[in-house]
């Protein structure tokens, strides 16, 4: 089962990060369905799950929680079932960066990965101390996942057309990619499936980032320089995502809003 992505060379271009002041902290349920399938006799013939994400700003920090639950059904081989969590937490300057990785196995949530990283002298330095300790130095202008977003939404207001960049989501020991995304023009996006705190997301503006994820230190990567695997997403701008397919070459997944609530920003205790 090949790994489930969220919600996204170093940056060609420089962005101010004043966009983080408009991410909305939200919690948002997606219901995933298989969106295409290349066929065969080992081929991918349906799909069923369900996505929860959740971010909220605690005390000037980004705090997160991505939850996965996916059925998988194969001609050949059956029901292949993941069950899958992480939880982050992220400076707003994004020179902090904690994650956790979990695997729900008979009932239980198993850690499967924990780790951190920081600015220092220059550059970033991570340190896993799950399952292994093991540490590794990044250039200053890795980013991760929140970073990340905000950038992509910073070069959308500024009418950029692509954006690349590395980025370290914290999902596996070596899960350092190479991102390029197109953005398309803004939108305005229709969500009907979603209920709950829709005023979050009616008459604002929406733009897709079409995504290719080249893994830099994956034996698997491909010679003729295709990506990993693609994500194709809209972004609302204050951060809430909708209408996600996720592009694993032999079948897409595609997850939809469908339950959106408004979080409080929390202070400092």
């Amino acid at each position: 089962m090949k790994r489930i992505f969220f919600i996204f060379c170093a940056f060609c271009v420089s962005f101010p990060l004043k966009a983080e002041d408009e991410l909305a902290s939200h919690q948002a349920v997606y219901d995933i369905t298989l969106a295409s399938t290349a066929g065969g006799a080992a081929s991918v013939v349906n799909a069923k799950g369900k996505m929860f994400y959740k971010i909220q700003k605690v005390c000037g920090q980004w705090q997160t929680e991505s939850v996965f639950s996916l059925d998988i059904g194969y001609e050949l081989s059956g029901l292949d079932t993941t069950n899958w969590k992480q939880t982050t937490r992220e400076s707003a300057d994004g020179c902090v960066f904690d994650f956790e990785v979990f695997v729900r196995e008979k009932g239980e949530d198993r850690k499967d990965l924990a780790g951190s990283a920081v600015c220092k002298n220059g550059k970033k330095e991570l340190k896993l101390s799950f399952p292994v300790r093991s540490e590794a130095v990044f250039p200053k202008n890795v980013v991760f996942p929140v970073q990340q977003t905000i950038r992509l939404l910073e070069a959308a207001r500024q009418g950029k057309k692509n954006v690349s960049a590395y980025v370290y989501d914290g999902t596996r020991p070596e899960a350092l990619y190479s991102v390029n995304a197109a953005v398309s023009a803004p939108e305005n996006l229709s969500s009907p499936k979603a209920r709950g705190d829709t005023d979050l997301i009616a008459g604002k503006k929406a733009w897709r980032f079409d995504t290719a994820f080249f893994e830099e230190f994956a034996e698997g990567n491909l010679p003729d320089g295709r990506p990993s695997y693609e994500v194709s997403l809209y972004y609302y701008e204050n951060g809430v995502s909708d209408k996600i397919i996720q592009d694993f070459g032999d079948y897409r997944l595609l997850s939809t809003l469908t339950e959106l609530r408004r979080l409080p920003d929390r202070a400092c205790q």
